[in-house]
């Protein structure tokens, strides 16, 4: 398999491209975020996802409001992971249907199909991670409807999860002689009707003696992999996969799409950063042969 349509650099998320980018922003707003964009059809042909982070840093005392109400045609996902060690340290809000609740680092939040939202960081540094379940989403701007964010405002609630921390072993061919601490953002315990697993990994000064902690394995569904490093830029987190039967080394900022049935293992070789593992079933364990 010819890997290049498989793995890629991150890169700055500007207007256009070979896929223009139609996003719900206020009128002559200055975006307070960076934008990288890790997994679209552009940089991964075959990917049916769309992954993009924003970078917050120097954030103003007041932070404008900077996108319009809108709802998307397929399920949204935001992963908010701050700068601290304990990936705290980044606050934000979305509004579900005009009702604002806040959001803290390290948060997952849920955004169904449909669903009227707007969102914005507010404090602190870090990144957010933005999340389409099909590469093909687009938005339709939609005044909220006020009485159903109030009525609602339970159920919106729940959208917001907060992340926790779980062993490795957990899921089938991986071990806790892993590195660093796993952070459960997403999976079926936590929200069954998202149907949707995101774990990430974050690590510090692993080496490149670490030793291996994930067995060979195979998804019946397409799975995808971030890498965010701490550096300057998001540099600084360095990994090896081995891919079929090819092995390959990647550096952050990089995406990487691995297909359905095409056996893989990985592991972080040296740096510090985050590692995300994302799978399109609620249930890690339910997606493998």
């Amino acid at each position: 398999m010819d890997l290049a349509n498989y793995i890629a650099k991150a890169r700055p998320g500007v207007i256009g491209g070979h896929t223009a980018e139609k996003r719900p922003l206020r009128e002559r707003i200055v975006l307070p975020v960076k934008r990288h964009i890790f997994i679209n059809q552009d940089s991964h042909p075959e990917a049916d996802v769309y992954i993009a982070i924003h970078e917050a840093k120097e954030l103003p005392e007041t932070v404008p409001d900077y996108q319009v109400p809108h709802f998307h045609n397929t399920d949204e996902f935001y992963f908010f992971l701050g700068n601290e060690p304990d990936l705290s340290g980044l606050e934000g809000q979305i509004k579900f249907e005009g009702k604002v609740h806040k959001i803290i680092a390290p948060a997952t939040v849920y955004i169904p199909t449909g669903t009227v939202h707007e969102y914005k960081v507010t404090r602190g540094s870090g990144n957010v991670v933005v999340l389409f379940r099909n590469r093909g989403y687009n938005h339709v701007e939609k005044q909220p409807d006020s009485d159903k964010g109030n009525r609602e405002a339970g159920k919106f609630g729940r959208y917001i999860l907060r992340a926790e921390i779980r062993p490795t072993k957990e899921i089938k061919y991986h071990r806790d002689t892993a590195p660093g601490e796993r952070y459960v953002f997403i999976d079926a315990k936590k929200m069954a009707e998202a149907e949707f697993y995101t774990v990430v990994r974050t690590v510090f000064n692993v080496k490149p003696t670490q030793a291996e902690y994930v067995d060979k394995h195979t998804h019946n569904c397409d799975t995808y992999h971030i890498l965010i490093g701490n550096g300057a830029g998001l540099t600084g987190l360095k990994a090896e996969f081995v891919i079929g039967g090819e092995k390959v080394v990647v550096e952050s900022p990089v995406g990487v799409h691995v297909p359905a049935r095409v056996p893989h293992s990985q592991k972080m070789i040296g740096g510090s950063g985050h590692f995300f593992n994302i799978v399109p079933k609620g249930n890690y364990n339910d997606s493998l042969i």
